[in-house]
């Protein structure tokens, strides 16, 4: 049996990404532990029973002093005697296998998640993250995608060889108890739309997510006003907050004036962080997940889930996420006319809305099952600790499946 650390950069990560694979790896008698820096989602990991270890992570990922992560991570590793280390994201992933090497060489996993090398990040950060990853790339034994671009592009940058590159096209699974259209209270959801004010006949166009600039939400609000300088009267619902780990303080206060300034405040509603996400979905006829940059667009999938269409940027995994024209449509990233244009489209035509959403549930129904994707991984494992077999102690026999 295998004793396994996840390291994410917050709890919210190992929630979403992370939880489901755990879980089958307990049920399977493996030891599971995780390392996280603070932040939301304690909740859920608290709930979840898995032993778990603070690390002093400052405010801003890639502060100097985050460097003392190292040296905590390889304590925690020496103490815990791994026999596999997985991480996930690239700061915290950097970190990871720099303590694990220092700590003795553990067997590393790194899932990429929110690559650096898609196009919409600042080539700045791009060069710092190839520089840092051809440099520190021999650390790690597996490295997991999202999706197959990144897989690609990993290999053609030498920043890993093929055979030590898998992708995981489908590595976001939902809950499909949770997701569920048929779930949801209906006496809830209609006292939470006459409490926010969302009359029937009015389209709702929703974003879920957080309030940063990377995430679009300058521009989606950009979008709505187009769309409403076309005449389509529609309402526009942010749900999500400002984490206080994010380095973008400042775009959400900078949209809250632009509506403002709009005249918009009875039609642009921010309801905040909300737990009930499935609900939160069913107030809205289309859901925009407009990022600049994203390892997999995993708003799209959900909002699917719940039988809702999506626009979605052309970010990394988008094609997986979206059925182009059946199920929603992809945009290309920082274009609000064509982010409108893509919204009107779904908003103003009841029948295709509908038509999308139906797809995309069954879109999710057939490659998004929560349970199918943990299939997957438990597969990649599998496969990789039977090549490498005899090393490091570890033997296909220790992986009782």
């Amino acid at each position: 049996m295998l004793k396994i650390l996840y390291v994410t950069r917050v709890p919210t990560t190992a929630v979403h990404f992370v939880l489901p694979l755990a879980k089958r790896m307990r049920e399977h008698g493996h030891t599971v532990e995780f390392a996280f820096g603070p932040g939301a989602g304690l909740t859920e990991m608290d709930a979840s029973g898995f032993p778990y270890t603070m690390l002093s992570m400052e405010k801003m990922s890639r502060s100097p002093a985050n460097f003392r992560v190292i040296r905590q991570l390889s304590e925690i590793m020496r103490k815990g005697q791994y026999d596999v280390i997985h991480t996930y994201s690239p700061v915290i992933g950097l970190y990871g296998r720099l303590a694990a090497n220092k700590a003795g060489r553990p067997l590393v996993i790194h899932s990429v998640i929110g690559s650096l090398l898609a196009s919409g990040v600042p080539y700045s950060h791009r060069l710092l993250f190839v520089a840092s990853e051809l440099a520190t790339s021999h650390m790690v034994d597996l490295f997991i995608t999202l999706n197959d671009a990144d897989a690609m592009a990993m290999v053609k940058y030498r920043l890993a060889s093929a055979e030590k590159v898998v992708s995981l096209k489908y590595e976001y699974g939902v809950n499909l108890n949770d997701f569920n259209p048929e779930a949801v209270d209906r006496r809830e959801l209609e006292e939470v739309r006459t409490k926010l004010g969302l009359k029937k006949g009015t389209p709702v166009i929703g974003f879920v997510g957080r309030m940063i600039a990377d995430k679009g939400i300058l521009d989606l609000f950009e979008a709505y006003r187009i769309i409403r300088a076309n005449g389509v009267k529609a309402k526009l619902l942010y749900v999500g907050d400002v984490l206080t780990t994010d380095k973008d303080q400042q775009t959400f206060e900078k949209l809250r004036e632009l509506v403002r300034k709009a005249g918009f405040e009875d039609d642009v509603i921010f309801r905040g962080a909300q737990d009930n996400v499935p609900l939160n979905i069913s107030l809205m006829d289309v859901v925009v997940h407009p990022s600049h940059h994203e390892g997999f667009p995993r708003i799209p999938v959900e909002a699917g889930a719940m039988g809702k269409p999506s626009v979605c940027t052309a970010v990394s995994g988008a094609e997986v996420a979206v059925e182009q024209g059946k199920t929603g449509f992809i945009v290309p990233i920082k274009d609000p006319e064509r982010l409108a244009a893509a919204i009107m489209k779904v908003i103003t035509d009841f029948a295709l809305a509908l038509s999308m959403g139906e797809k995309a549930r069954q879109r999710v129904l057939e490659f998004f099952d929560e349970n199918k994707i943990v299939d997957s991984q438990m597969d990649i494992y599998e496969k990789f600790f039977m090549k490498r077999k005899g090393v490091a102690g570890l033997s296909l026999s220790s992986f009782t499946m």
